[in-house]
């Protein structure tokens, strides 16, 4: 009676099994199941007949046969060969291997999550990473955060003037660094302050090790790093030197930005600040998208005068080493015009006084010296040696580069002594044949009576000396 139990507690199990076998024979029968193994899996071994014999005893015969005879549940399908999945690991490594020599994807995809297969499926191939893809890898903290486009940010030159401003303000306030220690690519005199200033931002550049590179008065074209730099400054550290050694507020820091591209030009200047030395107030533009004035956190949009009445304009007339017996004569008529109601003030600083006309101080500032050299280089050249003490000086590019940015993007009217706009001025030529003139107004109807009197006036005074020099 044992036994009969024993073989029906062995039947149970198998499902749907065929009928009429008997009791000793079971064991050998194999189980049909409707399980489906896994592709290329193998079933669990078919049991032993011998272990289908049950023993003696009656409590050792079931345990015995519940555990050699048939499974109560179907086989499950064995995981896909441990070698196999080796091997798949090793061609995955090896291609990730070849992929990280170019550029390793931001998001790389486990290699437990490319091989491991799902329970029941085969190993599938990994697919190939996308070759396009790299990995961004973040800069050095040192490094100064420039942007990719072709902008540098409004506070990159912030700091770069804030941080000449901090160097030069106690001379300026002092009135002191007045001592000659060199000499200008362009030939102007370089004083002590004007070397502290160029130090000062030197300084700040290779401590912020950005990607740039940067042209000054006193320096020249230079670059301070093994980094390919991606954008230029042309910077003026002091426009008004000569204000700045005396202690007088004329004076300013000048800055332009633009790429480095082949023979770049005025029109290429990107954006442009102007910082104030003796005050908080700095003048900010950028191509196209027009000017801004910078005082303590805040700012205001630009203010210009509309007047136009000859009689009534406030002007300045730039005149370092400009030969006085050529530029007063031409202007003496407008001097005697505008001194009584208006305002005539003799200047030594380009971006100073094109940024007075977008505070709405002044209406028009000029600098038409330049106009002679160009007309009758022969007849003036002595005037210019004489005045500029053995150089012949004159408005150079960094001086004009940021100011008529603002200036241009403030509504103001910015050309040379011809009338025609600086556009296509080399701004790395700082040579006698690039130094400009200019006629600046705060309107268009200014400006075309002020273009109109200094063309006459030059024409007028280039044939009285023509006469004198009987050509």
């Amino acid at each position: 009676m044992v036994a009969k139990k024993v073989v029906k507690s062995a039947k149970k199990p198998v499902a749907k099994a065929k009928s009429g076998a008997k009791p000793k024979a079971a064991p050998k029968a194999k189980p049909k199941s409707k399980a489906k193994p896994a592709p290329k899996s193998k079933p669990k071994a078919k049991p032993k007949a011998k272990a289908a014999k049950p023993k003696p005893k009656a409590k050792a015969v079931p345990k015995a046969a519940s555990k050699k005879s048939a499974p109560k549940k179907p086989a499950k399908p064995k995981r896909p060969d441990s070698t196999k999945i080796v091997k798949e690991k090793k061609k995955v490594v090896a291609k990730s291997n070849v992929v990280e020599k170019k550029n390793i994807p931001a998001k790389t995809v486990p290699i437990s999550k490319v091989v491991e297969p799902a329970a029941e499926t085969p190993v599938a191939k990994p697919k190939p990473l996308p070759a396009k893809s790299a990995v961004k890898v973040a800069p050095a903290k040192t490094v100064a955060q420039v942007p990719q486009g072709k902008v540098l940010s409004r506070q990159f030159l912030f700091d770069v003037a804030t941080a000449i401003k901090a160097a030069i303000e106690p001379y300026v306030r002092q009135a002191k660094g007045g001592e000659i220690v060199g000499h200008a690519v362009s030939g102007d005199a370089t004083f002590e302050i004007d070397r502290v200033a160029e130090k000062a931002l030197l300084q700040h550049l290779k401590n912020e090790r950005a990607p740039v590179a940067y042209y000054s008065e006193d320096a020249g074209y230079s670059t301070f790093s093994n980094v390919q730099p991606r954008h230029l400054l042309i910077v003026d550290p002091i426009d008004g030197t000569r204000a700045a050694k005396s202690g007088f507020e004329g004076c300013v820091v000048s800055i332009a930005s633009t790429r480095i591209i082949e023979r770049p030009r005025i029109a290429d200047v990107d954006n442009a600040c102007v910082m104030e030395i003796m005050s908080g107030r700095t003048f900010y533009a950028e191509r196209g998208k027009g000017a801004k004035i910078f005082e303590q956190e805040h700012f205001r949009k630009p203010k210009l005068s509309d007047n136009s009445n000859l009689e009534s304009v406030t002007w300045s007339m730039t005149v370092p080493a400009r030969p006085a017996e050529l530029i007063f004569p031409t202007a003496a008529r407008l001097i005697d015009l505008t001194s009584l109601k208006g305002g005539f003030f003799a200047c030594n600083a380009t971006a100073y006084s094109l940024t007075r006309l977008v505070t709405g101080q002044q209406d028009a500032c000029v600098d038409f010296a330049g106009r002679y050299l160009k007309d009758i280089p022969e007849l003036v050249r002595d005037h210019f040696i004489n005045a500029g003490r053995g150089s012949v000086l004159g408005m150079a590019p960094y001086d004009l580069a940021a100011a008529c940015l603002i200036a241009e993007e403030s509504g103001c009217i910015v050309t040379n002594a011809y009338g025609k706009k600086f556009d296509d001025v080399l701004l790395l030529d700082s040579t006698e044949a690039n130094f400009q003139s200019m006629i600046a107004a705060s309107n268009a109807t200014l400006h075309k009576k002020l273009l109109s009197f200094f063309d006459t006036r030059i024409k007028q005074f280039e044939a009285l000396l023509k006469r004198r020099a009987g050509v």
